[in-house]
């Protein structure tokens, strides 16, 4: 697999697929319209009674779906989390007010129920606290409230008797109606990945994934290589960019065909430079998937790739992402040096956004750490940045390790970085991800500045 992210938060670090941002954005906008809908009737309601203190929590409600709905064009975990809590606070409060009588029972718990679902509907699997440990407080609480278990701790005020049984019939049909509708935007969810993965296995076929390079250069202007991008080519002319299908990829398994896709593209091209003085000493770097490296079939995989484009392993460098390092390490680094034995170089990508000790490091066949793009776009805004990529330079000369930052877009970042001791980079500066044929123009361009 290849590409700015593919295995770079490879699905399991944010909310960054677009059909994952549009549920999110759904239910945040679900919930925003109806918390203020009905946070506005019951307070107007409660007013119109004479019954302002019962008012308050609803106004409260209303905020909360204000809030939903502004945070929901950002459609994040975060986002999610911190309305979801809101709603259970003021839920709570409600459902503590609403304790039942003679002949109306509780409703305002069953809310719950929706709140349960949007969660356990919305958050990945990997996100337990979202998906699972949220919703079972969830249901919890409305089996507590079901069974009167929380009436000790009802406050002294109750609704006016005049709106109890209207109320609570409108609470079990609104209840219900948002279960129903959290079910379904679940439901189009799961049709439209099922459809995606459709189209997906099919590109693999019909010759649709594409790849895309990007220079790598060093202080100087001189070109060392490229790294290889995957990008999806829809049969209407549409270029996906690999956040938008690869976590899909991962999930339904297709990653490891269309990581031998890139991998037999891009190991092509090097064929291609080798056959020019010029480019023939060129790298090419091509980003792994973890989920390929635990495959057992990976390494004869690649070593069939190698032979059949007849190339120089030792001109082809494979990017691993620090976080992969969190899962089954022994595994990862056994096939690591297995494919370091046929000659090939490892790289670790996105250095600083994951989890591994020094001493993991210490452990890895790797020869080059590559900057997150975030500490170089930090690093003249943040003091905390600036240090810590001075820190992750640092370490890289410790190890004897090349350092090469991403994301290098402006000449004061490139400069901060050689005063730094880093003279590796790719990045807009430079030169934008490009198709192969524009990449080899791009590369005539620069005879001068080629190795070879």
């Amino acid at each position: 697999m290849a590409g700015n992210a593919v295995g770079k938060h490879y699905g399991l670090q944010k909310f960054n697929g677009t059909a994952r941002r549009e549920k999110v954005e759904g239910i945040l906008s679900l919930t925003g319209v109806s918390c203020i809908v009905l946070g506005l009737g019951w307070a107007l309601c409660y007013l119109y009674f004479g019954r302002a203190e019962l008012s308050i929590v609803f106004v409260a409600l209303i905020a909360v779906g204000v809030l939903a709905l502004l945070r929901s064009k950002r459609s994040d975990g975060a986002s999610l989390l911190i309305v979801a809590h809101c709603i259970f606070l003021a839920v709570y409060a409600i459902a503590l007010i609403d304790a039942p009588i003679a002949w109306v029972p509780r409703s305002v718990h069953l809310f719950m129920l929706p709140l349960a679902a949007g969660a356990a509907f919305t958050f990945e699997a990997r996100e337990r606290y979202g998906s699972l440990v949220f919703p079972l407080i969830c249901l919890v609480s409305f089996a507590a409230f079901a069974v009167g278990a929380l009436d000790p701790l009802a406050p002294g005020i109750s609704p006016p008797v005049e709106v109890r049984a209207w109320g609570a019939r409108s609470n079990v049909t609104l209840s219900m109606i948002l279960l129903a509708a959290i079910f379904a935007i679940h439901r189009a969810d799961i049709g439209r990945r099922l459809r995606m993965e459709r189209e997906l296995r099919r590109a693999v076929r019909n010759g649709e994934i594409e790849v895309h390079y990007q220079p790598q250069v060093r202080g100087g202007g001189a070109v060392s290589g490229a790294e290889a991008l995957v990008r999806w080519r829809r049969p209407s002319g549409a270029l996906l960019s690999p956040d938008a299908f690869i976590p899909l990829a991962e999930e339904s398994a297709l990653i490891g065909e269309i990581s031998l896709e890139v991998l037999r593209q891009a190991c092509a091209t090097l064929k291609l430079w080798s056959d020019s003085p010029g480019t023939s000493q060129l790298r090419m770097a091509v980003n792994i998937s973890p989920v390929q490296l635990l495959d057992e079939a990976f390494v004869p995989a690649v070593a069939a790739v190698i032979r059949q484009m007849d190339i120089d392993p030792s001109l082809l460098e494979l990017e691993l992402t620090e976080s992969a390092l969190s899962t089954n390490i022994t595994a990862m680094v056994e096939r690591m040096r297995a494919l370091e034995a046929l000659g090939v170089t490892w790289a670790l990508d996105d250095f600083g956004t994951g989890y591994s000790s020094l001493s993991t490091l210490r452990t890895l066949p790797v020869r080059k750490l590559k900057i997150d793009r975030h500490f170089v776009q930090e690093a003249a805004s943040q003091e905390s940045a600036l240090r810590l990529l001075g820190k992750i330079v640092e370490i890289s000369q410790v190890m004897n390790m090349s350092a090469l930052a991403e994301g290098v877009e402006t000449v004061a970042q490139r400069d901060l970085l050689v005063g730094m001791g880093c003279d590796h980079f790719q990045g807009y500066l430079f030169a934008r991800p490009m198709p192969a044929a524009v990449l080899q123009a791009w590369l005539e361009k620069r005879v001068d500045r080629l190795p070879g």
